[in-house]
């Protein structure tokens, strides 16, 4: 079985990588730490390969087929230019995006509880939106619904400049600069962006007096293009706000994981987010079919809500788990299949060894409002109830 990592015309890395390789390359590179050079250059990575499978309906390229099209492989480098200063970069390739980096800034220390960034900088978004793609940081292997890309929900990262700031138990990240999409990471929204667009953002962490739980509220405003009937050119809708709003607690010891997170995000009258992707439209710059069709006639709100309670519990090197996940497309009308989803899912993770785990899980679904926001399906096309599993292995070194 082969992750086929596809040509494009970037020159990006490809090849053809056998699912063990997984197993050979956690094995050579597996060690307590980065690899490290006098303490001034550290390299580290993870990445991931899973397989799946849905009984009906089609979510991120599951069908009753499976797929394999979902795995990353990544590198994570620093080095310390001065005492007080760090570049860090992280390099990633997966079989949609040209190999690139997600993320790369300057980290200048102005003292242990105050430090300001510079560049392309991962958004700091909830409790794991800054390491999305480290499944081994992770619970389960598909990410809850507050957390999708396709649906719009998050981004990967931000050009401009950030502050951490910390005051006795506050965490405090203030945030300015333009929205980063990677090129084809499959947001079709995000494909019509012609021109950058604003965003400011906040993320405040309240670490409680109690051991392990903590509190975090996320907010960020951006802008967002009107494209509704448009073909696949971009730039041509005129701007908008939206405006996205966390709210999140997490509860974790040496064996519990407990997280819950609620996700709001509220977009202008007539934007992509009220419009109908069409099915399997895959959109570059030089597309000329359209890919959104009017609003559907369901969906005179703004607002797409999510929120998901997750639990796990460790024992010895197994861990299982189980989540409750919600989504709705349009606030104003829960009751559309076509616009709601609602997931029960329940895995159990298996550390092979401290760099290497496997995971098995199976999702019991009501409605495919995530199926239709991420283009998947038509709406109106689905089954209201059907079923999704998964299997995933990950490493870091």
């Amino acid at each position: 079985m082969n992750i086929i990592w596809s040509a494009n015309s970037s020159n990006s890395l490809r090849a053809s990588i056998p699912a063990f390789f997984v197993l050979i390359l956690s094995n050579l590179l597996s060690v307590p730490g980065a690899q490290a050079a006098d303490d001034k250059f550290t390299l580290s990575g993870f990445g991931y390969q899973d397989y799946r499978m849905a009984n009906t309906n089609i979510y991120e390229g599951a069908d009753s087929r499976g797929t394999w099209e979902n795995g990353i492989f990544a590198l994570v480098m620093s080095a310390n230019v001065t005492d007080n200063d760090t570049v860090w970069a992280q390099l990633e390739t997966n079989p949609s995006q040209p190999t690139e980096f997600t993320w790369a800034f300057l980290d200048h220390r102005f003292n242990d509880d105050l430090s300001i960034h510079l560049g392309r900088i991962k958004m700091p978004y909830g409790l794991y939106n800054e390491y999305i793609d480290n499944k081994a940081l992770q619970l389960s292997a598909i990410r809850p619904s507050s957390y999708s890309f396709q649906a719009d929900m998050v981004h990967d990262a931000y050009q401009g400049i950030g502050v951490d700031w910390t005051w006795k138990s506050l965490f405090i990240q203030l945030m300015e600069g333009k929205i980063y999409t990677p090129v084809n990471n499959g947001a079709i929204t995000d494909a019509f962006t012609g021109r950058d667009r604003m965003y400011l953002g906040t993320h405040i962490t309240w670490n409680s007096p109690i051991e392990g739980l903590r509190f975090m509220f996320s907010s960020w405003d951006s802008q967002t293009e009107d494209n509704t009937g448009l073909s696949a050119k971009p730039g041509l809708g005129p701007l908008g706000t939206e405006t996205r709003r966390m709210y999140s607690v997490e509860y974790v010891t040496d064996r519990l994981d407990l997280k819950a997170e609620h996700n709001n995000h509220i977009v202008p009258p007539n934007s992509p987010h009220d419009s109908q992707p069409i099915a399997n439209c895959w959109i570059d710059a030089a597309a000329t079919v359209p890919c959104m069709s009017d609003p559907i006639a369901s969906a005179p709100s703004n607002t797409t809500v999510s929120w998901y309670v997750q639990a796990g519990y460790k024992i010895g090197p197994w861990t299982p788990y189980a989540r409750y996940d919600y989504f709705v497309a349009d606030d104003s009308d829960p009751g559309d299949p076509g616009s709601y989803q609602k997931e029960w899912v329940f895995g159990v993770n298996y550390k092979i060894d401290a760099n290497l785990n496997w995971r098995i899980e199976d999702h019991i679904i009501d409605g495919y409002g995530l199926s239709v926001a991420t283009g998947d399906m038509a709406y109106g096309a689905g089954d209201t109830k059907w079923n999704m599993a998964a299997t995933e292995i990950n490493f870091k070194f």
